[in-house]
């Protein structure tokens, strides 16, 4: 009996039970998507659009507006450079906090969102690679106030 089933006829049959078991899968769990969809209510291009937003990184958790995510990923990104060069330039800690306040007085928004304390948190464990610049958790806090 086997040999009476072409190969062509084999391979036909697996695609087709394939496509179907695919298709199900795919009304199984996209269905309110299908639905809305078919509906008008929203587009395909509108949830891909969604995922590529979320971007995963050290903020990815935040459910902050991307201009604010984006500065709270640049500040990290500048805070890291600056305890680089302030090591390699052999900076006071007083010289370097009034740099990082000058730093920090430039993203205003992120100083008002609830970044604040995942950068604070990044800036003190970044800050245990160079003793002589070794700050606290309150001592970061601080330095977002303009004053010092």
């Amino acid at each position: 009996m086997i040999t009476n089933i072409s190969w062509s006829a084999y391979l036909a049959a697996v695609s087709l039970i394939m496509f179907i078991w695919y298709v199900l899968l795919l009304f199984r769990f996209k269905h309110r998507a299908i639905k809305n969809f078919i509906s008008g209510r929203s587009s395909w291009r509108a949830e891909s659009l969604k995922k590529e937003n979320k971007k995963a990184g050290p903020f990815s958790e935040y459910k902050e507006s991307f201009s604010t995510l984006k500065d709270a990923e640049e500040l990290h990104n500048r805070l890291s450079e600056i305890f680089t060069q302030s090591n390699a330039g052999g900076l006071s800690k007083d010289v370097f906090q009034n740099y990082i306040r000058f730093v920090l007085s430039e993203y205003p928004f992120v100083k008002q969102s609830e970044l604040r304390g995942k950068i604070n948190s990044l800036t003190v464990l970044h800050s245990e690679k160079y003793p002589e610049l070794l700050l606290s958790y309150a001592e970061m806090d601080s330095l977002w106030d303009e004053k010092g």
